[in-house]
């Protein structure tokens, strides 16, 4: 079944008791809007119509259903979601889009992702999901059963997963959560907010938490038609960045760069500038490196698709607890000896799943100790499997690339990742911590479920 071609019913689920948030979600504001009213307003984009599912049986707008829960009242989201699949089945709809009312931002091509034969969900959030309106029959019988869990239902029915490439939605479950997101979304191209977990060694327990990353993206830079630089930044204020590229690489002067182009593509930007006549040679000379050393030519275009090129998952899974890791983290500095003296070197430690630290490297540069480490576990015969690797460094998307290419099952930074190291990780399936302290860590990527 082709869905965008069919007739979609959409179910904001609202039901639930906003326990931990300490009021009803619905009325929560988020942009100068409430929470309900977002949700409506994402469905009714790509939706015939919006029904509002589950929680007070109350009066939303002229133009949108309020369904109680079925088959009794305070079943929570699968009461809200039987009900709008007994209502899609009963009036003449081919299928359920269903989004919780506390999940922001909702993506544009929701519709679009879950497409496709039978049920579907989105990995990691459930709710978001897109159901043929003949399961209204088997969700009441399930639930008639007395089974409750989302889990247990997608189980029943067969969803498939739908992995999602973009920011995921944050989950809202208490005020400051959506007070990152109101913050965080403020900061327009320059940030994310992610829904991450807060590890705490001490207690081992591990709770939700919202953190607004920086966002990082290639920008394909070409002078005079020639593709000249592809660089990772974020991608705010980039006429400045650019004119300030030239000038730094000694390409221009004050007043000698032309307007500057910018245009959006495949997940980055190229930007387009002339400059002088007298900076052709040395901008030719960079392409022909360029050529000689990279497959993507020198388009623009090709150099972001080239930046983000797929990586082959890790296929190791990592067999470490919160112990281990602290462990390892309490006894790095005592092996930085550059670091100890200087106060200028970065470090990367391999450590094994109990927190051993088995070999380290240091460099001014956190890529450069990274290389260093990969090369040293190969050069001795370590098993790089065996164990995962700890940077005092923030976490950026190379540092992610490199070490699921080198087969390591675990990176945990010091400092915090940006946007693109978080979307890498997931792709690369590589268990991934940030913001490693003595009390605590981020759990960012975790696709073995071992925190």
């Amino acid at each position: 079944m082709i869905y965008q071609q069919s007739r979609i019913l959409g179910a904001a689920l609202a039901g639930g008791h906003s326990q931990r948030f300490g009021s009803d979600k619905r009325d929560a504001i988020w942009q100068g809007r409430g929470l309900l009213d977002h949700t409506i307003s994402a469905l009714a984009a790509v939706t015939a119509e919006v029904a509002v599912c589950g929680g007070a049986n109350q009066f939303i707008s002229e133009n949108t259903d309020v369904l109680a829960d079925w088959p009794e009242p305070g079943l929570g989201p699968l009461g809200g979601l039987c009900a709008a699949l007994i209502h899609a089945r009963d009036n003449g709809f081919d299928a359920v889009l269903s989004a919780p009312i506390d999940a922001h931002p909702i993506p544009d091509d929701l519709l679009d992702l879950l497409s496709g034969q039978g049920p579907a969900v989105l990995l990691d959030h459930w709710l978001f999901g897109l159901w043929p309106s003949d399961l209204a029959g088997a969700l009441d019988d399930h639930l008639r059963s007395g089974k409750r869990s989302v889990f247990s239902w997608i189980e029943a029915c067969g969803a498939r997963y739908v992995d999602y490439r973009g920011q995921p939605p944050v989950n809202i479950n208490t005020p400051p959560m959506l007070a990152a997101l109101e913050k965080g979304t403020a900061l327009e191209l320059a940030a994310e907010v992610h829904a991450l977990r807060e590890l705490d060694f001490e207690t081992q327990s591990v709770e939700d938490a919202a953190r607004i990353v920086p966002v990082e993206t290639p920008i394909a830079i070409e002078f005079n038609g020639i593709g000249f630089a592809v660089m990772m930044a974020t991608p705010t204020d980039l006429e400045d960045f650019v004119a300030g590229f030239a000038m730094a690489e000694g390409l221009a002067r004050r007043g000698e760069i032309d307007a500057i182009d910018l245009h959006e593509t495949g997940g980055g930007w190229v930007a387009r500038a002339n400059l002088p006549a007298s900076s052709l040679p040395r901008i030719m000379e960079r392409a022909r490196t360029r050529v000689s050393e990279s497959s993507c030519g020198i388009c623009g275009i090709d150099s972001v698709a080239a930046a983000l090129a797929p990586i082959e998952p890790v296929q190791a899974m990592p067999v470490v607890d919160p112990a281990a890791i602290h462990k390892a983290l309490s006894s790095m500095r005592s092996h930085q000896r550059l670091g100890e003296a200087t106060g200028a070197a970065h470090g990367a430690a391999f450590c094994s799943f109990d927190g051993q630290i088995l070999l380290l490297r240091e460099d001014v540069g956190r890529h450069n100790a990274l290389d260093k480490l990969i090369g040293g576990l190969a050069r001795k015969g370590l098993n790089h499997e065996e164990g995962f690797v700890l940077l005092s460094a923030r976490c950026s998307q190379e540092l992610v690339e490199k070490t699921v290419r080198a087969g390591i099952p675990m990176l945990v930074t010091i400092s915090a990742p940006s946007s693109l190291a978080i979307a890498r990780a997931r792709e690369g399936r590589l268990t991934l911590l940030a913001l490693a302290r003595n009390d605590s860590a981020l759990v960012v990527n975790d696709p073995h479920r071992l925190l």
